[in-house]
């Protein structure tokens, strides 16, 4: 999500600067870099802020602390990151700021959730882990496709397997169907997502055959 788009698309006027130096005149400044920039541009910007002018971050990664140069210099420092189309993470060091941050998303049609600092990492990771569904699901249709030979058919089934229980196979069952497939890569990743399946579902035979095959490589 383009933050400056979605900010404009509600009537806000969103200019791109391209240098620290040019920020004087603006309002909000929001700080949409890779996160092992953003240190470095908080520092960049902080030499040419002004009290009392706004600064909001997008990062996951980074909570608050990161602005703290800028909150020094006397600007209100927030974060805000998509988690979906309508949950943001926010933070902020105050309640103006809080407030802030709280219409910025309201105006978005969003709502906000609040996490502490230290625990942004981990909920960076239940994003990327989130992400992966997607790279199975292509996998997935590739893999029934060679059977099917209709894309579009092929689509249909995977996507309503992803909303409907399958039941995991028994033991025996699973072991043949491991054996079978072909690719290495594929043939790990069943590995590895059985045994996270039987854990969830606590299907202890099903965990031991997988730790197994994964100590035996």
């Amino acid at each position: 999500m383009d933050l400056s788009l979605e900010l404009s698309a509600v009537g806000h006027m969103v200019e791109t600067v391209s240098g620290a130096e040019e920020i004087g005149n603006c309002e909000l400044v929001v700080i949409a870099v890779a996160d092992d920039q953003l240190e470095a541009t908080v520092e960049q910007l902080t030499a040419f802020s002004r009290r009392g002018q706004m600064f909001l971050h997008t990062s996951l990664s980074h909570g608050i602390q990161v602005m703290d140069p800028l909150e020094t210099s006397g600007a209100i420092v927030m974060a805000a990151h998509p988690l979906g189309a309508d949950r943001w993470v926010v933070a902020s060091t105050d309640e103006l700021g809080e407030t802030i941050v709280g219409l910025l998303v309201g105006e978005l049609g969003g709502s906000t959730i609040r996490v502490e600092d230290a625990q942004r990492i981990q909920l960076a990771a239940a994003v990327t882990y989130m992400g992966y569904i997607r790279t199975l699901v292509q996998d997935a249709e590739i893999f029934l496709d060679g059977f099917i030979g209709d894309g579009e058919a092929t689509g249909e089934i995977v996507q309503g397997a992803a909303d409907r229980f399958v039941p995991m196979p028994k033991l025996d069952d699973l072991m043949g169907q491991y054996a079978s497939i072909e690719d290495p890569g594929r043939q790990r990743l069943f590995r590895d997502l059985s045994r996270r399946q039987a854990e969830i579902s606590r299907a202890q035979d099903i965990e031991l055959w997988a730790i197994q095959k994964e100590d035996r490589g």
